[in-house]
Formats: C-alpha cells, sequence, structure tokens
C-alpha cells in the first residue's frame, strides 16, 4: 500500500487487492524505521519548543511527520487539554480537531497511534465521541512525504523522523520518493526529506523540535539542505545524547535534539557567519582530513614498550588527549601503517611480527562488518599510508568546550576523533598564529552547533568554512 496522489492532490494509501508486494515493502521499512521515543525525551521536546500547559494552545497548531505509534501526539493532546482549560476554552471537536495534525504511513500503528490518544483524551476527562472524532482527525494514515502542505501552516513541529540510509528505502517507496520530491533532498538519508517539508510547513517564528541524526551540518548530501535552511534559521540548541536515553529499542545510533525557530520573512537573512567577508579556509587551499578509522584499535596501535611488529611499519599514533593548546604531548603509542606508498595493502608474508601480533585479535577482526562485506580480515577501516599525514598540519580534536589545536612536525598519525589542516605551502604557523589562544572557537561562532555540556564539533566541514579577511 504505497502513496499516491489523489486529483485533489493530497496523499491517499491504496488498499486495492493485489497489492500485497507494496503493504510488504510498508511493513519492512516499518519494522526498520519503527524506533520510538521515550516518553521523557517526547516532554523535552515539547518543552523546548513552547507546546506547555501553562501557555495558550487554543489557537497553535502542532505537526507530527512521522507519528509511530503516536507517543509525540498522546502528549501535546494532554499538554492541549489542560491549557485550554485553564483559560476556560471549551473543548470540543471544534476547539481540538485543527490543533494537531500527525502522519503515519503504516496502517496498524496508525491506528494503534488512534487507540491511545483516544484514550489519553478520556483520561483528561474529554467525551468519549469528542476523543474519538479528534484521535481520528489528528491521527492521518498516510505518507507525509507525499501529502499535500496543510493550508496555514503550523506553530510547532516535533517528531522523530524515520532514519535509514536512501539504498536501504524499499525500492518502490525509493522510486516514488525520487520522482516526486527534489532532487536536492533524495540520495542521502530519509530523515531529510522529512525535516524539509516540515521546516516547510512552520509558520515564521515557529518552533521545531526533533529527534534526529546530526548527519545534515556535516555529509555532503545535505549540502542543498544546508544552503536553503541555515539562512533561515535560529538555531537554539542542539544536543546529543544516548541512544538508550532517548529511544524505547534498543538501536545502534547517535541522536541529537534539534531546536530551532523559523525567522520572519522580514528578518530571514543569512548567518553573520556566512555573510562576513573573506575567504574561506578551504577556498584559500588549505585541505582538513580527520584521521583514519582503524576498525579494532587494540590490534593496530602499539602502546609504550610493546615492540611485536616491524619497526618499518610504525609512526607515532596520537588522540585528541595529547593535543594541548599549541603543542603536541605525545605518550609514545605507534600506529601500524598497513598501506605502502603506492596505497596498496601490505602483504603479511613479509612481516611475521606483524602476522603473529593480529592474529591475536583475528577473532575481533573477523566479526568487523567490512570483513563480512568482502574485505580481507586485516584491513583498517581507512587506508592508512604514512606519506598522507608527513606534511606540518595543525591537529584539532573533534569536541572540546573550548577548541584547541597544536603544530605537528612529526608525521604522527591522528585517531579517528581529531582533525588535521594541511596548509597550501605547509606553513601552517601563520593559521596558528590567527586560530590560537581562543581565536578557533571565535572563528567557529554561527557555523559549528553546541551539543550537550556545551562542546563545540570541529568537524571538516565546519573547519573548512572558516572566513579571514
Amino acid at each position: 500500500m504505497l502513496p499516491t496522489r489523489s486529483p485533489s492532490g493530497t496523499s491517499e494509501v491504496l488498499t486495492a487487492a493485489g497489492n500485497g508486494d507494496q503493504q510488504a515493502e510498508i511493513d519492512a521499512l516499518h519494522k526498520r524505521c519503527g524506533v520510538y521515543t521515550k516518553p521523557a525525551v517526547t516532554r523535552r521536546i515539547l518543552d523546548a519548543v513552547g507546546w506547555k500547559e501553562d501557555t495558550d494552545l487554543s489557537r497553535s497548531r502542532l505537526l507530527e511527520p512521522a507519528a509511530g505509534n503516536g507517543e509525540f501526539v498522546i502528549e501535546a493532546a494532554r499538554r492541549l487539554v489542560v491549557s485550554c482549560l485553564r483559560r476556560s476554552v471549551r473543548v470540543s471537536i471544534d476547539t481540538l480537531s485543527s490543533r494537531i495534525k500527525a502522519f503515519e504511513l503504516h496502517p496498524g500503528a496508525a491506528e494503534e497511534a488512534r487507540a491511545k490518544v483516544q484514550a489519553a483524551l478520556r483520561e483528561c476527562g474529554v467525551h468519549h465521541r469528542t476523543a474519538t472524532a479528534c484521535a481520528k482527525a489528528w491521527i492521518v494514515n498516510a505518507d507525509f512525504l507525499l501529502t499535500a502542505p496543510a493550508r496555514g501552516g503550523f506553530t510547532h513541529v516535533v517528531g522523530n523522523p524515520p532514519y535509514m540510509r536512501w539504498s536501504k528505502v524499499p525500492d518502490t517507496l525509493r522510486a516514488v520518493y525520487t520522482d516526486r520530491l527534489s532532487s536536492d533532498m533524495t540520495g542521502g538519508d530519509l530523515f531529510l526529506p522529512f525535516l524539509d517539508r516540515a521546516m516547510e510547513q512552520l509558520c515564521p517564528d515557529g518552533r521545531c523540535g526533533f529527534l534526529c541524526s546530526d548527519r545534515w551540518r556535516f555529509m555532503a548530501f545535505a549540502e542543498a539542505f544546508r544552503r536553503k535552511w541555515l539562512p533561515l534559521l535560529d538555531v537554539i540548541s542542539e544536543e546529543s545524547l544516548p541512544a538508550d536515553e532517548a529511544f524505547v529499542s534498543d538501536v545502534n545510533s547517535y541522536p541529537t535534539i534539534l531546536i530551532a525557530s523559523k525567522r520572519p520573512a522580514r528578518t530571514c537573512e543569512p548567518n553573520r557567519s556566512l555573510a562576513r567577508q573573506g575567504k574561506t579556509l578551504e577556498e584559500l587551499g588549505y585541505i582538513v582530513k580527520v584521521g583514519p578509522a582503524l576498525g579494532h584499535t587494540p590490534a593496530f596501535v602499539l602502546q609504550p614498550g610493546e615492540e611485536d611488529v616491524e619497526p618499518e611499519l610504525l609512526q607515532p599514533w596520537i588522540d585528541s588527549s595529547e593535543i594541548r593548546e599549541g603543542a603536541v604531548e605525545w605518550r609514545g603509542r605507534r600506529v601500524v601503517v598497513m598501506y605502502g606508498d603506492d596505497g596498496k595493502l601490505i602483504d603479511l608474508d613479509g612481516y611475521p611480527m606483524l602476522t603473529a601480533r593480529l592474529k591475536r585479535f583475528a577473532d575481533k577482526l573477523e566479526q568487523r562488518s567490512i570483513v563480512r562485506s568482502g574485505a580481507v580480515w586485516y584491513r583498517t577501516i581507512d587506508r592508512i599510508r604514512a606519506r598522507d599525514w608527513a606534511r606540518p598540519k595543525l591537529v584539532v580534536p573533534e569536541l572540546a568546550k573550548l577548541p584547541r589545536l597544536a603544530i605537528d612536525h612529526s608525521g604522527a598519525i591522528p585517531s579517528h576523533g581529531v582533525y588535521a589542516i594541511f596548509a597550501p605551502d605547509d606553513n601552517v604557523e601563520v593559521l596558528y598564529e590567527m586560530l590560537n589562544d581562543g581565536k578557533l572557537a571565535q572563528a567557529l561562532e554561527g557555523i559549528s552547533p553546541k551539543v550537550k555540556g556545551g562542546y563545540l564539533r570541529c568537524y571538516k566541514r565546519f573547519l573548512s568554512a572558516i572566513r579571514f579577511p
């Protein structure tokens, strides 16, 4: 049952016989993406966007693009009823039915959500006819991405949009999305078009709150999304939290709570950081790279005193804890360089000491996804080649309360949690003087979002976007 355009331009769900394959795709999508939000996080997001009992919600409108089992709608409904009662607003179908709109593609989940919302309203003292009518009006069994925008927009948008790489979206549904959605928002991850269409329906001065990945901040597939929305939004907060704190299910994910407001049309101007004069580091020819991912650090990184690998294969290895402002305090760890200057993986036959070491970690190495996908059992995730890191460079920890940087002339290979900046003429001292002693944090203001605890993320995208006159 895949959504299709009806003559009126709205979305409907096909229910004709013979659509068993379509229903199977929806079931598969729901099984993969039906990861529900914990009530505490739902309450936290609703608080952050201002959908609260002590606020007059009688004229507000809330949108939920992917309702799931209805957790956001349940809590939003309770708050709406209490808000109305406190202001002597009559609780009826007329006063409530247009306040909330939530979409859910899976018919079973939509029905479950309606039942839970109806029960929540009854617990609030709402008449059973009103509760039934509101649950039906609020929870729509349709595809949000293929539904015509609501008239008038919404003052609040909240939710936990589905998170799935585009290549994993079921074939038929992916083809429909590719055909009907903007090409700027497809091809990367399914959550991106959900964010895009939801923000389009957010009224000026409205607030949105999403539990989502922060990959839109730095991945290439979201470049058009960033160009479109960063100048139009005031990002209030972006806070990372553990997956087990955010979701009911046990999932391997790194969620962030994004809270933002939409600027009024008359003041929709680019961020100060985007409007500043000067060229970016990228435009000036600087290269920013993240340290290589190993796949199993204990196998490839030797601690001080370990001498069980051929010396010619070893290079100094540093992580963020060894980076102080202005200097690298190397603790003596070394990493195995698994690739030659020709870019080819080394042959273990020529290195008996390394072979013996890696065999001790064989069980862990062979369990990695890259090996199950056909890679040689002993390779690192990313290519490690000494010449790639030999030039003078600035090293910057990926995450820090006060971003710091240091100059490295040793050819050290950084961990995957460290970024390196190479100058076009190898004169990194000039850039260091421009960014040291807290000036890096100032340069990242308005570019890099703060996460939980006030930390700044120094991803490649953010560092490359630093501008200088």
